[in-house]
C-alpha cells in the first residue's frame, strides 16, 4: 500500500510538474517572440512608443517638441506608462513596451492559475492563462487595460477570500488590489467592481466588514480623478443593444474580431476545453451574478460612452474567469487525458502566433527603411487608406505605424493620444494639434489646400499612388522621397 501511494504521488506530482515547466515555456518563448521582431501586430502600440518618447526626452534640447507636451498624473492610466517610461533609458521605448506587454501576458497567465486553483478545478486550466492574455485588449493595443486584467482577476481571488472570513488582512488586500486596478485603467476597474460587488452581498461576517473595501476605490476616484480632466466627455453616448453579437465572444477571446477565422476557431476550442473541466452549476446566485453581469455588460453598455469606445468588446476576457466561478469543478474528467489535449491547444496557438509574427515583420519592414531615411524633426502626416495586416485578418495594425518615426526621431505627429484629456502625455493647452478625433480613420477628409502648410512630410498608404486624387493642383509643391511596397512618403519642398 505504501508504495503504491508514493507511486501515485510521484506520478501526480511528475504531471503538475510538466504544466508547470510547460507554462514557463510558453512564456519565456512569448518574450523571445517579443523580441524577435521589430514591430508588434498591436495597433496603438506606436502611439504609445511616441508619446513615453517624449516623455523620456523632456528637456532635451536637440528634441524642442517636447516643450508642446504636459505629463497628466490626474488619470487612471499611470502603472503601464510609468513602468514603461522608468525602463526606456534601459532598453529604449519600443524594448520597454514590450517588457510591459509580456508582463502583462504572464501576469495574466500567473492570475488566472491561481483563480484556478482557489476554486479547484483542475490545474491543467491554468495553461489558457497566456493564450487568453492575448485578445482583442491585447491586438488593439489597449496597453493599460491588458496591464490591468491580471489585476482584476488578483481582486476577484481576493474578494473570494474577504467574503468568507472578512478581516483586516482581507480587506486590505482587496482594497489594494482595487486601488491598483483603477490606477492601471479605469475601465477595469470598473469590470472588476461589477464581479466582485456581488460576491460581497453574502458570506462571513457583516455586510458592512465585506462591503467596506469597495469605499477605497471610489474614495480614491472623488480625491484623485474628479478633480482633473479625466471624466472629461469627448463626444456624445451611443446606446446600441447586440444581444446577437455574443457569438464574437469566443473570437475576441484570442483575436480582434470574427473575422479572423483561427482566432475564432482558437476561442470556440478553449471555451470547450472550459467547460469539459467544470461540473455542476454553483448553487450560490452571487457566484453566477459575476458571468451575467459581464454578459448583460456586453450586450448592453454603450457603444459610445462620452465619445469613447467601442468599449463593450472588452467585457470578454473576464468570462472565462467568471464561468470557472459560476461552475462547480468537475471531479471525473469527460475525456481522456485532458491535460494532453490543452498542450497541444497551446502548442498550435503558439505555432500560428510565430508564423503570423513572422509574416508581419515583413510587412512592416517599410516602416523600418521610411524611419531610417527621413531626416530627424519632420512633421509627419499619415494618410492610410489600407489599414488592415495581411498577416492578422481584419486588424488594423498598419493605422498607427507613422508614429513609430515620432518614437524613433522626434518631430511632431499628424495625430496623437495626446488630444484626449485621459490621456497621460497630453499637448498643452496653447497647442494646436492638426489631425482631429476620427480622422485617423477617413483618410478621404485629407485636404492638401488646408493641410500642406502644417506638415513636412505625409505618409501614405495605398495598393495604389494616389498622389494625383490627394494632392490635386497643389501637387507640384511635394515630391516622392520614399516608395515601398504600398508605402508612399511625400516631402513639402519648403522643408
Amino acid at each position: 500500500m505504501n508504495y503504491v501511494s508514493a507511486r501515485h504521488v510521484r506520478v501526480r506530482f511528475n504531471g503538475l510538474d510538466a504544466i508547470a515547466i510547460t507554462g514557463g515555456v510558453l512564456s519565456v518563448l512569448f518574450l523571445a517572440c517579443l523580441f524577435g521582431v521589430r514591430y508588434l501586430p498591436i495597433v496603438d502600440l506606436p502611439q504609445h512608443a511616441a508619446l513615453i518618447s517624449v516623455w523620456a526626452r523632456a528637456g532635451d534640447p536637440a528634441f524642442p517638441e517636447s516643450r508642446n507636451f504636459v505629463v497628466n498624473w490626474r488619470t487612471p492610466y499611470l502603472v503601464a506608462y510609468v513602468f514603461a517610461r522608468v525602463i526606456t533609458p534601459l532598453i529604449g521605448v519600443l524594448g520597454a513596451l514590450k517588457v510591459v506587454v509580456w508582463l502583462s501576458a504572464v501576469g495574466h497567465q500567473l492570475a488566472f492559475a491561481h483563480l484556478v486553483k482557489q476554486l479547484g478545478h483542475p490545474r491543467w486550466l491554468t495553461l489558457l492563462g497566456l493564450p487568453l492574455a492575448l485578445g482583442y485588449g491585447f491586438y488593439f493595443g489597449f496597453v493599460s487595460f491588458v496591464s490591468a486584467v491580471p489585476l482584476a482577476i488578483l481582486a476577484l481571488s481576493a474578494a473570494l477570500v474577504h467574503r468568507e472570513h472578512p478581516s483586516w488582512q482581507s480587506g486590505g488586500l482587496l482594497g489594494g488590489a482595487l486601488c491598483a486596478t483603477l490606477a492601471t485603467h479605469g475601465f477595469a476597474a470598473a469590470l472588476t467592481l461589477l464581479m466582485v460587488g456581488p460576491l460581497l452581498l453574502r458570506g462571513g461576517g457583516t455586510l458592512f466588514a465585506r462591503v467596506l473595501p469597495l469605499v477605497w476605490p471610489l474614495l480614491l476616484t472623488v480625491l484623485w480623478l474628479v478633480p482633473g480632466e479625466s471624466t472629461r466627455s469627448i463626444g456624445e453616448t451611443i446606446w446600441s443593444p447586440r444581444f446577437r453579437d455574443l457569438i464574437e465572444v469566443p473570437a475576441l477571446l484570442f483575436a480582434a474580431s470574427a473575422a479572423d477565422h483561427l482566432g475564432s476557431l482558437f476561442g470556440c476550442l478553449a471555451l470547450a476545453l472550459v467547460l469539459l473541466s467544470v461540473g455542476s452549476p454553483s448553487r450560490s446566485i452571487e457566484r453566477w451574478a459575476p458571468l451575467s453581469l459581464l454578459v448583460l455588460g456586453f450586450c448592453l453598455f454603450p457603444l459610445s460612452l462620452h465619445g469613447f469606445g467601442p468599449l463593450h468588446p472588452r467585457f470578454a476576457v473576464l468570462m472565462v474567469p467568471g464561468l470557472l466561478l459560476a461552475f462547480e469543478p468537475r471531479r471525473v474528467a469527460l475525456v481522456r487525458r485532458p491535460a494532453l489535449l490543452v498542450h497541444g491547444f497551446c502548442v498550435a496557438w503558439f505555432a500560428v502566433l510565430v508564423v503570423r509574427l513572422a509574416a508581419f515583420d515583413r510587412e512592416t519592414r517599410p516602416i523600418e527603411a521610411f524611419i531610417d531615411r527621413m531626416p530627424r524633426g519632420l512633421r509627419v502626416r499619415p494618410v492610410i487608406f489600407d489599414r488592415d495586416s495581411q498577416a492578422f485578418p481584419a486588424l488594423p495594425a498598419l493605422l498607427h505605424l507613422s508614429a513609430y518615426y515620432a518614437a524613433a526621431k522626434g518631430g511632431m505627429q499628424g495625430y496623437s493620444f495626446a488630444m484626449y484629456p485621459n490621456n497621460m502625455i497630453r499637448y498643452v493647452p496653447t497647442y494646436k494639434h492638426g489631425m482631429g478625433s476620427g480622422d485617423e480613420w477617413a483618410p478621404e477628409r485629407f485636404s492638401a489646400t488646408a493641410e500642406l502648410k502644417n506638415y513636412d512630410c505625409f505618409l501614405i498608404h495605398s495598393r495604389s499612388n494616389r498622389a494625383a486624387n490627394l494632392f490635386g493642383d497643389r501637387i507640384a509643391e511635394v515630391t516622392l522621397e520614399f516608395h515601398e511596397a504600398d508605402w508612399w512618403a511625400y516631402r513639402v519642398h519648403s522643408s
